[in-house]
């Protein structure tokens, strides 16, 4: 029984990394549009040739950003009671059945 309570938690540890770098890997794919579409944005002189597709390009960015900051703390969170729900079944103590005396 140990045996496979140590498997399980070896392939949700496998998992958690890979949801893990998943998400690294998106975090960083959004950077690097933010940048560019920033460049873009650097390079035109005057505001008023900013075209209505950049300025959606621009905002659709900083949805994205919010979106990425709340998975992370939902990640966070998640992370957290996963924790707790372990910490208290390995603290788990024998209660008494009712009508048994100690």
């Amino acid at each position: 029984m140990s045996n496979l309570d140590q498997e399980i938690a070896d392939a949700l540890a496998k998992v958690e990394r890979r949801r893990k770098k998943k998400r690294v890997a998106e975090e960083k794919e959004r950077a690097r549009f933010a940048e560019a579409v920033m460049a873009v944005l650097d390079e035109i002189e005057n505001v008023n040739e900013v075209m209505v597709g950049e300025l959606l390009e621009r905002a659709q960015v900083k949805a994205a950003e919010r979106v990425a900051k709340r998975r992370r703390a939902a990640a966070k969170a998640a992370a957290s009671r996963r924790e707790a729900v372990s910490e208290a079944l390995n603290e788990s103590v024998p209660q008494p059945v009712w009508g048994e005396e100690r």
